[in-house]
């Protein structure tokens, strides 16, 4: 047997024919003979698959003929004939490109190539991330093969829009190439995923931006309205927190003209989109904090950038408040010692008391001690919650009469400091005078920076239009965070009941405030539990922030869409999802530009997405100084 080859037959079961072979393609490339195969492109190929180099079942180099410009972000693909004589086709992008000449070995031989004095061969590589293959076969593609630019159905298979109904077909943006870019609805809606997270500096990411796109694209264009099957009940909750520019979604854009550049070019990219006549948000409603009056003054909006006539003064009653126990939202640290504890009791007994004011449609309260009361409410916060639905109004005279937060936060503070007149044991729950001390300067401390958002008169956010705007941006960060709570805990409990009759898509900035990756508060906890179940109950959280490292992870990490503008280098290991090319390329991406990473794609896609028909400043409404003057005298007036 030694010195001699195994023969076809010699060892039955080992070896059903001859000894398989190296593939020798100095006579015919069998792989790379693409003849006969169907579905290969019939247009001139851009490059080879690098053969000097490992092409892989995730990437490949490209060798570029000198005669195509191939960029960035180009959707590729490339074939090889099988064992079995099927085609598989893979399909990439195109992730970094760069150039030499073969032949320079030194520095200097860059002057002498340039004079012609040293031969030399230039190239172009390419670096090519495979999204997928079809068939779906794990198998790396042919070094030596063609390559292609992907068009038509190729396209189709690379971003996987065969597998895409297009009834569920949203538009991510455009890419690079100005073709449309999608994602699956069934992964933003809560059906196979949801959530959208949001990274970028402040005013150069356009996270905000890209946030409204997103929105307009499924409430205002015929892709989101047939992929939402047309529902009237749908609804979006804005949050403007830097700047009232927000809250301008419903005035045309006075740079969306035929005379200006920026909107011809928006228009070419917006009918790309399949949007052919873009307009304004058509059905919103702006809410604005009341300015600081006393109860029985009718609320007035505090807001400058639009007619207060169209907009709606927010607060909360003193019988809302009391009732739906948004006294822990006025605290930010409440994991401080026993803080949470003091807290609960307090809103249990603020419950217990609490009796509606009779002849009073303002939400006025009187706090009434249990034991007067003609029915004796429960210890628990359900028990007392049905109690108060039960009771019937009562005179002022039977206890003490809340009209604002000043009067409330004073009934407390008697009620809990030892030595006052009303002091109870019972309100505190037995917890240490120094905890009691630290719990009424908190809630002191707060009175200010709360008092103009609760008092008798004022009217809950509610959604009764497609699309609410709540500007909270003129507020101390400690309201801001009360009013995003108190207006997020209403939405939340709505879809918890099945109370909410479509999803609630939640737009909110400054991810990094309201849930900080350490450290604890009731309003994080509410959005971190929003992250975790709200694609099952109906409420998608579009979150944005400049620094995901500082972002609780439960929340970034249950986001299905993830998208990246320009980022600081120090938050690049926050992405992950991007590989190492695309990471530095965040640091200097341009203005408008968008990475994004979807389920469906296993490899992140730039894209960019148009000027938007409304307005986003006060500049882009006003058509001149003096129309911006009037404007104002008109708002001083009112």
């Amino acid at each position: 047997m030694t010195g001699s080859s195994p023969t076809s037959g010699e060892f039955p079961g080992e070896f059903p024919g001859d000894v398989p072979q190296v593939d020798d393609i100095t006579d015919v490339d069998r792989r790379n003979d693409l003849r006969g195969l169907s579905g290969v492109p019939a247009t001139d190929p851009v490059g080879l698959i690098d053969a000097s180099t490992d092409a892989t079942t995730q990437q490949a180099n490209v060798l570029i003929d000198d005669r195509v410009d191939l960029a960035l972000d180009t959707f590729v693909v490339t074939a090889q004939r099988l064992v079995d004589g099927s085609v598989l086709f893979h399909y990439g992008i195109v992730t970094e490109v760069s150039g030499r000449v073969e032949g320079a070995e030194l520095a200097t031989d860059t002057a002498r190539l340039a004079a012609a004095t040293l031969p030399g061969q230039r190239f172009r590589h390419a670096e090519v991330s495979w999204i997928r293959t079809d068939p779906e076969r794990y198998l790396p593609p042919s070094s030596g093969a063609r390559i292609w630019i992907a068009e038509a159905d190729h396209r189709r298979r690379a971003l996987f829009l065969d597998k895409m109904s297009e009834d569920e077909q949203i538009p991510l943006g455009l890419d690079m190439g100005d073709e449309p870019v999608y994602m699956p609805y069934s992964f933003l809606n809560g059906d196979k995923g949801g959530h959208v997270s949001i990274s970028g500096k402040s005013g150069v990411a356009t996270k905000t931006s890209y946030a409204l796109y997103l929105l307009y694209t499924l409430f205002e264009t015929e892709f989101g309205r047939r992929a939402r099957r047309g529902s009237a009940h749908d609804r979006a909750l804005v949050f403007s927190v830097k700047g009232s520019d927000l809250c301008l979604l419903d005035k045309p854009n006075n740079r969306f003209v035929d005379t200006d550049p920026v909107g011809v070019e928006a228009r070419r990219q917006w009918r790309l989109l399949g949007v052919a006549d873009p307009r304004p948000f058509t059905d919103i409603e702006v809410f604005a904090p009341a300015e600081d009056s006393d109860p029985g003054v009718t609320p007035v909006p505090h807001i400058e950038v639009r007619d207060k006539r169209e907009t709606s003064a927010y607060g909360w009653s003193p019988r809302t408040f009391i009732e739906r126990g948004l006294l822990e939202f006025v605290f930010d640290d409440l994991e401080s010692g026993q803080l949470s504890f003091i807290e609960q009791v307090v809103r249990v007994q603020l419950l217990r008391w609490c009796c509606p004011l009779a002849g009073d449609t303002e939400g006025r309260v009187v706090l009434v001690h249990p034991d007067d009361q003609d029915e004796r409410p429960g210890s628990t916060w359900e028990s007392a919650a049905r109690a108060l639905r039960r009771k019937r109004p009562v005179g002022a005279g039977s206890g003490v009469v809340i009209a604002t937060l000043d009067e409330l936060v004073e009934f407390i503070g008697d009620k809990v400091t030892e030595g006052s007149p009303g002091f109870e044991p019972l309100w505190t729950g037995s917890v240490t005078g120094s905890t009691t001390q630290a719990f009424i300067r908190r809630l002191w401390k707060s009175t200010p920076r709360l008092r103009r958002l609760v008092r008798a008169g004022l009217a809950e956010v509610g959604l009764s239009s497609q699309v609410s705007v709540v500007d909270v941006h003129a507020l101390h960060a400690d309201a801001q965070r009360f009013v995003v709570a108190s207006v997020l805990s209403s939405v939340w409990e709505q879809h918890e009941n099945s109370t909410a009759a479509g999803r609630t898509f939640v737009v909110l900035d400054e991810l990094n405030k309201y849930a900080p990756r350490s450290g604890g508060s009731p309003i994080k906890s509410l959005l971190v539990d929003i992250a975790a179940r709200g694609r099952s109950l109906g409420v998608i959280l579009i979150g944005a922030q400049q620094n995901p490292s500082g972002v609780d992870r439960d929340i970034t990490n249950n986001a299905a869409l993830e998208v990246v503008g320009q980022l600081k280098a120090s938050e690049s290991s926050e992405l992950g999802f991007l590989p190492a090319a695309m990471r530095a390329r965040a640091q200097i991406i341009a203005p408008g530009t968008m990475i994004t990473s979807q389920p469906l794609l296993p490899a992140p896609v730039p894209i960019r997405f148009p000027f938007p028909p409304y307005a986003t400043r006060v500049s882009e409404v006003l058509g001149s100084a003096a129309d911006d003057a009037e404007a104002r005298a008109l708002l001083e007036d009112m």
